[in-house]
């Protein structure tokens, strides 16, 4: 898609009206709920840090916040998931999660700082549901087409030892690694 940057604002605003014209009204809906969930968004973000991620694991199911990673952390897991972080990351959250990479100035609220998470019981269930899902409002988009399930649980597990000093991974209940084979049955 190219950019309509050099059309000026009010251009754009009549490109829009005239297309959603032709009958496309889905678009009102969704364009509505957006500017809902990031005037949410930006209100979180503008009242503090711990209002800030209250309001961002509240809209993570229950069971989700208690769900430990399934997978320990292993040398190879944390590779892993360093090298999904540079590969999808780090572009927003920055090299040291503080949430200062080159878009940064260009997103608001900006991407989460992960230090700030320390100590405020963020398990590796809340990291899983918000990489896999994105976080509406946010330019925190979803990653489920991108990135299979033990890739998310291994990013999530290098954010949670990396940036926030703390982790649950292989707590109970555990994973079964994606490289098990059944043992085969003797005849």
């Amino acid at each position: 898609m190219p950019s309509f940057e050099f059309l000026g604002r009010e251009k754009i605003e009549a490109l829009i009206a005239y297309k959603q014209g032709l009958g496309f009204k889905n678009a009102d809906f969704r364009v509505q709920r957006q500017k809902t969930w990031k005037k949410k968004s930006v209100d979180a973000y503008e009242a503090g840090p711990d209002k800030n991620v209250a309001w961002l694991h509240s809209h993570v199911p229950e069971p989700w916040t208690k769900l430990p990673n399934p997978y320990p952390t292993t040398e190879a897991g944390l590779k892993r998931g360093h090298k999904i972080y540079q590969s999808f990351c780090i572009g927003c959250h920055g090299s040291i999660g503080d949430g200062m990479g080159p878009a940064q100035s260009y997103l608001y609220p900006p991407p989460l700082n992960f230090t700030l998470l320390k100590g405020r019981g963020v398990s590796g269930g809340i990291l899983y549901y918000q990489i896999m899902n994105g976080i509406t409002g946010t330019a925190m988009p979803y990653f489920k087409r991108e990135l299979q399930s033990e890739k998310i649980w291994d990013v999530g597990n290098y954010v949670a030892v990396t940036f926030i000093g703390e982790t649950d991974a292989g707590a109970a209940p555990r994973g079964i690694p994606a490289a098990y084979e059944p043992p085969a049955e003797e005849n």
